[in-house]
């Protein structure tokens, strides 16, 4: 979890810095000229979160659409190589497995590999059980090359030969554990990737297979409204979807000649996808083949879960932000543009964190009797979360009118007030906290805390069983840190 004495103690420093600008320009005449650098800083980064938020808006108009086919069901021909990337996992792999088994797809043109990654539970014996293959890194028969899950997968990739791969398989179907997935899947990808020229990547359309706690809910229905109104509505528009950590395709003879799984970051799915954009590729959406993946009940874990998404984001952010700039001005390609809008997605929280620094500065003018303070202070509300009436507006479609359109037309069941009034704020309010600490960390690129997952359900029993809306207890959160 998120200390706040922690980030004082570390970032001390920087905050003693901007406690003294805002003295000096406050109680010190001779200083008062920083005051308006204050504005203009204040002002630029409203400028940019808004031309982002008005981007995200235009871009969503293209979601409403019933979604259709762009391709037609083709005949089984595709080479897969489905990868399910596995750490203590005893609870959940037998039943991915036995899920895996209504695949309908030739079962000559696919193979199933369980990356048993430092294992130190049943996963291994499970797998033989259910005679599927399964690779362990705790062999250690070559050099780990990376943290985590990427770092898991490139060991299987090494263990099976480039080379070899490269003969026997034409895509990498990546799945977590956990994971469920429709049985025309495979048939899906195939029936895209052959009508479309074989793209780079495919990502699937991302499902979840629990909601029935608050956090879980607003997992559910942002997930749901990403799918639509970002991810769907992207591909209408001929932009590169996202790759979402699992249940995404990508051509093995790209990812070899690129090193195979080899990131430097937490999130080596958003890594992957800027460097096939860099690479003038091709990442397509669909929206007919859905898996399905367990989200966190319990606050605690959900807070470890996207510490780390936010790390690798920012860190991914950082470091390719200039490229993509330069490969825009060099090609023209919108593409670049589009990458740099979903990177600085997170800019949210510094909005809000300078939103607060704002009132602590108008405070302290009040407090030393300026009589334009009340007036700053107005300005600078204005400037950062404006509340005309077009603000307003466009805050009940983002965040009421999307999901409510969402929870009708797409969520498996339709508890609006729950999805929207109580889920979605929960999950995105707790989030800021994670985006914020990321942001401070986001050179911390070598440590990775895994997912807890224990739900042995299909979607179908879900429908049924979500029926009762569960407030955790957080007495009895575990600590994902001893997991």
């Amino acid at each position: 979890m998120i200390k706040i004495g922690k980030i004082v103690r570390k970032y001390h420093l920087f905050f003693i810095f901007v406690l003294i600008i805002v003295t000096f320009s406050i109680f010190i005449p001779a200083f008062s000229f920083l005051k308006h650098p204050i504005e203009w800083f204040l002002k630029f980064f409203g400028y940019l979160v808004l031309i982002q938020f008005i981007y995200l808006i235009l871009l969503s108009i293209f979601g409403f659409k019933k979604p259709k086919r762009d391709y037609q069901i083709q005949p089984d021909q595709a080479r897969f190589l489905i990868l399910i990337a596995a750490h203590n996992e005893e609870a959940v792999i037998g039943n991915t497995l036995d899920d895996l088994k209504n695949l309908e797809y030739d079962p000559n043109l696919y193979k199933i590999v369980v990356v048993n990654d430092n294992s130190t539970d049943r996963t291994g014996e499970i797998c033989d059980e259910h005679k599927i293959a399964h690779i362990n890194t705790i062999e250690k028969k070559f050099p780990r090359e990376g943290v985590g899950k990427p770092g898991g997968i490139q060991y299987a990739l090494r263990a099976l030969g480039f080379n070899k791969l490269l003969k026997k398989y034409d895509l990498l179907f990546i799945l977590d554990a956990d994971n469920h997935v429709d049985k025309n899947i495979l048939r899906e990808i195939n029936s895209q990737w052959l009508t479309h020229d074989k793209p780079e990547a495919i990502q699937t359309y991302l499902g979840v297979k629990n909601w029935n706690s608050i956090l879980s809910a607003g997992y559910a229905i942002n997930y749901w409204t990403t799918n639509r109104f970002f991810q769907l509505a992207k591909s209408r528009l001929h932009l590169p979807a996202s790759i979402g950590g699992t249940g995404f395709a990508v051509r093995i003879d790209w990812l070899i000649w690129n090193g195979g799984f080899k990131y430097k970051s937490l999130t080596e799915d958003l890594e992957m996808e800027i460097q096939i954009v860099e690479d003038h590729g091709r990442i397509l959406w669909n929206h007919f083949a859905q898996i399905y993946d367990e989200k966190p009940d319990k606050l605690k874990i959900a807070m470890v879960q996207r510490y780390r998404w936010a790390k690798g984001h920012w860190y991914v952010c950082f470091t390719n932000f200039y490229k993509l700039l330069i490969h825009f001005f060099k090609s023209g390609n919108f593409s670049n543009i589009d990458q740099i809008m979903y990177l600085f997605s997170m800019g949210q929280v510094i909005e809000y964190f300078i939103f607060l620094l704002a009132i602590i500065y108008n405070i302290l003018f009040n407090l030393v009797g300026n009589q334009g303070s009340l007036i700053l202070f107005t300005k600078l509300i204005k400037m950062i979360i404006p509340y005309n009436r077009i603000a307003i507006f466009l805050g009940v479609y983002q965040f009421i009118l999307l999901p409510l359109f969402t929870t009708i037309f797409d969520a498996p069941q339709k508890k609006i007030f729950t999805f929207i009034f109580l889920g979605l704020p929960y999950y995105s309010w707790t989030y800021l906290l994670d985006q914020f600490w990321g942001l401070l960390n986001w050179r911390q690129q070598g440590k990775w805390i895994r997912t807890p997952h224990d739900k042995n359900v299909t979607i179908n029993q879900n429908v049924n069983e979500n029926e009762e809306i569960i407030i955790e207890n957080e007495s009895s959160v575990p600590n994902p840190k001893k997991s």
